[in-house]
C-alpha cells in the first residue's frame, strides 16, 4: 500500500512539473513574439521618420538655392551702383573747372538717374523674385505633413486597432495584422512620395521662369541707366563744344541714345536681335553698346 502512495504521489508530481513547463513555454514563446512585433514596428517608425526629415531637406535645399540664385543679382546692383559712382567722379572735375564747364554739367545731369532710384528699383527686381520663395514650396510642404499627419494618426491608430483585437488573444493574427498596417502605409508613402517629386520639378521648372523675369527686370534697370549716362554725356559733351544749341549742327550726335549689351551682337548670327525694330519713327538714333 506504501507503494502505491508513492508511485500516485510521484505521478501527481510529474504531472504538475509539466503543466508549468508547459505554461511557461506559452508565456515565453508570447512574449519573444511581443518583443519582434515591438522591434518590427520600432524600425519602421524610424523609416517612416526618415522620409519626413528627407522631404524637408529636400524642401530647404530647393529653397536656398533658389534665394541663392536670387540674390547673385545683388552682384549687378552693386556694378550698376559703381558706374553711376565713376560717372559721378568723371563729371566733378568739370563743374569745378569753370563756370561754363559747370553750367553744361548741371543742365543734363538730371538725366542720370539717381543712385537711390538705382538701388530702389534693383531691389525692386530681386524682391519681387524672393517672394515668389514659399509659393514655390507651398504644394511640397503640405505634401509632406499629409504625410506626416498619416504616420501619426491613421497607422497609429491601425497599430492600436489590431493591438486592441489581436494581441493578448491570437498572436499570430496580430503579427498578420501589423503586417497589413504597415503594408496599406508605405502604399501610401509610395503614392505620396510620386506626388512629391512631380510637385518638386514643377517648381524647379517654375524657377527658370522666376529667374528670367528677374533678369528681365535687372537688365530693364540696368539699360535705363547706362542709356541715360550715355545720353546725359553725350549732351554735355556737345554743350562743352559750344553746339548745344545748334539745331542743325553737324556731328555725330543724336537725341535718342539706345544701350545695347554686347552679348546681344552676334557677327555669325543672321536673326541677332534688331534694335531698329519699334513702333516710333525717328531721324537719328545713336547706339551705345557696353
Amino acid at each position: 500500500m506504501a507503494y502505491i502512495k508513492i508511485w500516485i504521489f510521484l505521478a501527481v508530481l510529474a504531472l504538475a512539473n509539466t503543466q508549468k513547463t508547459s505554461v511557461e513555454n506559452y508565456y515565453g514563446d508570447n512574449m519573444h513574439a511581443v518583443v519582434r512585433n515591438d522591434e518590427y514596428i520600432d524600425a519602421h517608425r524610424r523609416h517612416y521618420a526618415g522620409n519626413i526629415w528627407y522631404y524637408d531637406f529636400q524642401i530647404n535645399k530647393f529653397k536656398e538655392a533658389y534665394l541663392e540664385r536670387v540674390n547673385s543679382f545683388e552682384y549687378q546692383k552693386e556694378a550698376l551702383v559703381r558706374e553711376l559712382i565713376r560717372v559721378d567722379e568723371h563729371l566733378y572735375p568739370l563743374t569745378v573747372l569753370s563756370d561754363f564747364s559747370k553750367a553744361c554739367v548741371q543742365k543734363y545731369k538730371s538725366l542720370i538717374p539717381s543712385m537711390a532710384w538705382a538701388k530702389s528699383e534693383m531691389d525692386r527686381c530681386i524682391s519681387v523674385a524672393s517672394n515668389q520663395a514659399n509659393s514655390l514650396i507651398t504644394y511640397m510642404s503640405s505634401t509632406n505633413r499629409t504625410l506626416q499627419s498619416h504616420y501619426a494618426t491613421t497607422f497609429e491608430k491601425e497599430l492600436n486597432a489590431c493591438k486592441t483585437k489581436f494581441n493578448t488573444t491570437s498572436p499570430t493574427n496580430y503579427t498578420i495584422c501589423l503586417a497589413n498596417a504597415v503594408a496599406l502605409t508605405n502604399t501610401y508613402t509610395l503614392n505620396n512620395q510620386k506626388s512629391f517629386s512631380s510637385q518638386l520639378q514643377t517648381a524647379k521648372n517654375s524657377v527658370a521662369v522666376h529667374m528670367k523675369t528677374v533678369q528681365e527686370c535687372t537688365f530693364g534697370v540696368y539699360n535705363t541707366t547706362v542709356s541715360r549716362i550715355s545720353e546725359a554725356n553725350s549732351r554735355i559733351d556737345t554743350c562743352l563744344r559750344g553746339n548745344d544749341d545748334c539745331s542743325h549742327c553737324s556731328g555725330f550726335y543724336c537725341q535718342e541714345v539706345f544701350s545695347m549689351h554686347h552679348s546681344l551682337i552676334d557677327p555669325q548670327n543672321a536673326t541677332m536681335f534688331n534694335p531698329f525694330y519699334r513702333r516710333e519713327a525717328g531721324k537719328c538714333l545713336m547706339m551705345n553698346i557696353v
